[in-house]
């Protein structure tokens, strides 16, 4: 028995689909679990913390062209260093995150450790930690632009203004000689300190999130990643629509072989 020579284009048709449906669901295997991975972290952004974990990674941190700061301010405050590149405050290599402004000067003071801002006073134990952050509030004149300490032992601070001399409670400011006051001087790092601040600086600059979303959204290759994920889901609706059309062909085939059956049976 020949089959009829009309159904060989249409066989062949059919063919080719599944042998193509196929193809599309091997080439975008690899987008659905980057996309579905993605996609579940995203939506768990909060509990998962990924606004607050950062990158560590020197290759994925040189791929966004983060660079820390070639140059920075840093003092030495007894076996302390206090040191600052770009915004981020550090004593020795932890960060500091209550600082905000720009680093003037550190020095040890009455047991402590000082480190002058533009916008106040940092108070530090001799172990490193903060405990007190002085400011305008607390009377401590605005804008300092230096620390250091007078002949007499006090601490001193330059400001737009004047300089002036405090206490060992930091709690009355009087008005201070320049002559009778030794600045703190800016002391460049030991070589491994410097590289450790710029890989800790590097760390705070890349969010673990929009590293996920760049990987969601193909960004993390730029504009190339952009086209291959928009090509992508033009191969999901493809894979959508060829897959519901060879569902309804298998779906009509099967129902017209069952009236065949049905036709053969009734026949005498």
């Amino acid at each position: 028995m020949t089959r009829h020579p009309k159904t060989k284009p249409r066989a062949r048709l059919l063919r080719s689909l599944y042998i193509w449906h196929r193809y599309f669901g091997l080439a975008t295997a690899l987008f659905v679990v980057v996309l579905s991975l993605t996609g579940l972290a995203l939506n768990h952004t909060e509990a998962l913390q990924l606004d607050a974990r950062h990158v560590r990674s020197g290759t994925l941190l040189d791929w966004y062209g983060i660079h820390a700061p070639e140059t920075f301010v840093s003092y030495r405050a007894g076996s302390h260093a206090i040191s600052q590149l770009g915004n981020h405050l550090y004593l020795d290599l932890q960060p500091v995150p209550a600082a905000e402004g720009k680093l003037a000067g550190a020095l040890e003071y009455a047991g402590l450790v000082v480190a002058g801002l533009d916008s106040g006073l940092l108070l530090f134990t001799r172990d490193g930690e903060l405990i007190e952050q002085l400011g305008p509030a607390a009377g401590v004149p605005a804008g300092i632009q230096a620390v250091g300490t007078d002949t007499a032992g006090k601490l001193a601070i330059k400001t737009a203004l004047g300089d002036y001399r405090t206490d060992e409670n930091f709690i009355e400011w009087t008005p201070a000689s320049e002559s009778d006051v030794s600045w703190a001087a800016t002391t460049p790092p030991e070589p491994q300190l410097a590289e450790a601040l710029r890989n800790a600086w590097r760390g705070t600059g890349l969010p673990l999130e929009r590293v996920l979303l760049d990987l969601h959204s193909g960004r993390i290759f730029g504009e190339a990643g952009v086209w291959l994920v928009d090509a992508a889901a033009l191969l999901f609706l493809l894979l959508a629509g060829s897959g519901v059309w060879l569902w309804g062909r298998r779906r009509a085939s099967a129902r017209a072989h069952e009236r065949s059956i049905k036709a053969r049976e009734t026949q005498p």
